[in-house]
């Protein structure tokens, strides 16, 4: 019994002299005992959702406004809507209301009808008072006239305390005879309910003496036939679904970032600030266990709070008890169980990818605070892909079904309405299921044990490190909205000086004061800080040559945008100089082209790009200028189109080290954009092929090591 005590004990002695990262691995003789490596990763994970689950079921207060208000808020909200405006509506309905009426000018018969249509629409009150005063303006009072100051100060002289609202008859001397035009105070309800009481009795009288005038004439009405009666084919449940698929979107992504938002806090950055992310990341358990733990508990959370809001407003909505834009008063919502059970299997894989997105913002947090503050922007971010599902016109494409978010936007619209599309369907979830993976897989890197336990900087040396970056945002926010009030300002009263003005008195000064503070505190020159400096003539070349493909892909992106989000007519070319096309070329390439390709790469690659460069990495430069570029110029329309120029413009300014690149190809891109619609510039099928082949060379020598400037 002693050698068989003795053989069991030595394997035990010698198991406690293994090294840490070898005790993780469960030994054990017994093959039916032993774990396998995924068996025990799945194990503590689950144990670490399952820590995770019970730390915030705890937080009474936040289980109560995530989970308990939404339930009991909808409906109040819906009841209190309705209920607001049916006592808004019979308050001004049971109000009295005072119309002064000057009819001398109508036909007896016509002013006693008038008369009589008004005394309906009880309670009111009608007097007759004299309206000369009015009258004497003369012409000033012509049907489609702009009203003068002058008829404003009569008519309230006229009403004074007497009346809330006028009606005068003004006599002409053709046909119609006569002119009626009301008068009332818009900033009162009692003077908007009189308008709109005058209004149906004027229509009535219209319609009882245009039908009069027409049979007197025609007799009976012979296209009586052409009186179409409307049938609409869709049934109760499309409707529903049509209406409810424009809004169930945004609330999707409203819902899963608001109902998600304190668990992923709580579970990372509430974590670290707290010091006890270090005591689990020394257990014997591996990181990819702990960011999957945590993932799941989020994503059970997020997908909780979804079901719980969107089960309210679909109960209140099929009760009755309120409606949606677009959607019919006082009928509630028919509901299809089966189309929204698969449009809510088809938005899962974007609601994972919104989960682990969540969980990377969250998790690179160093303080509680600073995960709140990056909770905004990520909800900015997140509803710009959503959007296109708001409109009924914008169809589901591979394209489209391939953008994270804005697919399963477009397939919950058209599953909530009937129109399903099995490929595209299929095509969009393996998408996004793409990207969901992509999302884990960074998310399972997320955490790093060894920095995490050696000690996280305090947020003043995080501050004090990151110093130069976010001032540089700072100006660029100055700059995006200082065009945004300023420029637009001066471009409201004259569109070519105000623009001009707008890049040479309002973003090159903004870019020389934002350039001197990054300068100064960097201890160099104001031109080194603009990044001013001759290229390499290669870089320079480069730089040129993918100008012409830069075009040809901006107006092919803009020409399929058209087609995912139309522009309004309003906001369409705009004509800068009066004149033939090609009158004003020179004008034209000094105002759009060069104008441009100074002020704002001095602006944006210059003294913003010089600021994010002493502390953030590349890509998170290009991201930065993406998004400013794209913004100052004022379109949601023009955004994408802009916003990928911009990064270019910023990665071939870190490639060559200097700003004058930029301004060639932003001089060159915007001038060929000039030539095509002044001068009728053509890409035909040789000069597409060119082009493209001038770019692969331009990228080359962009790319090629061995004349990289370094700084």
């Amino acid at each position: 019994m002693s050698e068989t005590g003795g053989t069991s004990r030595a394997p035990r002695r010698r198991k406690s002299t293994r090294p840490a990262h070898d005790r993780k691995r469960p030994i054990a003789r017994d093959p039916e005992r032993t774990l396998s490596r995924p068996a025990t990763a799945l194990r503590s994970a689950l144990a670490v959702a399952q820590v995770d689950f019970k730390a915030l079921l705890r937080d009474r207060r936040a289980l109560f406004s995530a989970f308990v208000l939404p339930i009991l808020l909808y409906p109040i909200l819906f009841l209190g809507n309705s209920w607001l405006e049916r006592v808004s509506k019979e308050t001004l309905s049971a109000r009295n209301v005072r119309i002064a009426l000057e009819l001398s000018a109508m036909p007896a018969q016509d002013a006693q009808r008038m008369e009589e249509l008004l005394g309906q629409q009880t309670p009111i009150e009608i007097s007759h008072i004299d309206g000369s005063a009015l009258l004497a303006l003369g012409t000033e009072l012509e049907t489609g006239a702009t009203v003068s100051a002058d008829e404003r100060k009569a008519a309230h002289r006229v009403l004074g305390d007497k009346a809330d609202l006028l009606v005068l008859a003004r006599p002409l001397s053709g046909n119609p005879a006569y002119a009626l035009r009301t008068y009332f105070d818009g900033q009162t309800d009692i003077g908007n309910e009189a308008e709109r009481r005058a209004g149906v009795s004027i229509d009535t009288l219209q319609h009882e003496l245009f039908t009069t005038r027409v049979r007197a004439i025609l007799g009976a009405d012979p296209a009586h036939g052409l009186d179409a009666e409307p049938v609409d084919v869709a049934s109760a449940a499309d409707q529903s679904g049509a209406t409810l698929g424009r809004f169930l979107p945004l609330l999707a992504v409203f819902v899963l970032l608001a109902g998600a938002s304190y668990a992923a806090l709580s579970a990372f950055a509430g974590e670290r600030e707290s010091g006890t992310l270090e005591t689990l990341l020394v257990q014997p358990v591996t990181s990819r266990s702990i960011v999957t733990g945590k993932f799941v508990a989020v994503l059970v959370v997020a997908i909780a709070a979804l079901v719980l809001n969107a089960g309210s407003v679909l109960v209140s909505l099929q009760l009755g008890l309120g409606t949606l834009p677009g959607g019919s008063p006082g009928h509630g919502l028919i509901l299809d169980g089966g189309r929204l059970f698969g449009a809510a299997f088809l938005f899962l894989p974007a609601a994972v990818f919104l989960c682990a997105v969540l969980c990377l913002v969250c998790g690179r947090a160093r303080t509680f605070r600073e995960g709140q503050q990056l909770l905004l922007p990520l909800l900015l971010v997140a509803i710009l892909p959503v959007i296109p599902a708001t409109q009924s016109d914008v169809a589901l494409d591979p394209l489209l079904a391939a953008v994270p978010l804005c697919g399963p936007a477009l397939a919950l619209r058209d599953a909530l309405r009937g129109d399903v599309s099995l490929g595209l369907f299929a095509w969009m979830f393996v998408a996004q299921c793409i990207w969901a993976v992509l999302a884990l897989s960074r998310l399972s890197t997320l955490l790093d044990a060894e920095k995490v336990v050696q000690g996280v900087e305090n947020e003043a040396e995080s501050q004090a490190r990151n110093l130069q970056s976010r001032v540089a945002i700072r100006w660029a926010i100055v700059g995006v909205f200082a065009v945004y009030l300023i420029g637009a300002t001066l471009q409201s009263w004259n569109i070519v000086w105000g623009l001009a003005a707008t890049l040479w008195l309002v973003l090159l000064p903004l870019a020389i004061l934002a350039a001197r503070g990054t300068a100064h505190r960097a201890h160099e020159s104001l031109s080194r800080a603009l990044w001013i400096r001759l290229p390499h003539p290669l870089h320079a070349l480069g730089a040129l040559l993918l100008a012409p493909a830069m075009t040809v892909f901006a107006l092919k992106l803009f020409e399929w945008q058209q087609h995912v989000l139309p522009m309004p007519s309003s906001q369409g070319e705009v004509t800068l100089f009066a004149g033939a096309p090609g009158e004003h070329t020179l004008a034209l390439l000094l105002l759009i082209a060069l104008s441009p390709a100074i002020c704002e790469e001095l602006f944006f690659r210059g003294a913003l790009l010089s600021g994010l460069r002493r502390d953030l990495p590349a890509w998170k430069i290009v991201a930065f200028e993406m998004l400013f570029f794209g913004a100052v110029h004022m379109s949601i329309y023009r955004f994408a189109p802009t916003a990928i120029l911009g990064g270019l413009l910023a990665w071939i300014t870190l490639r060559s080290r200097s700003i004058l690149p930029a301004m060639l190809l932003h001089a060159t891109y915007n001038g060929m954009l000039v030539l095509k619609e002044d001068k009728g510039l053509a890409f035909d099928a040789t000069w597409n092929a060119a082009l493209w082949a001038g770019a692969v060379l331009g990228v080359f020598l962009l790319t090629w090591r061995h004349i990289r400037r370094e700084s």
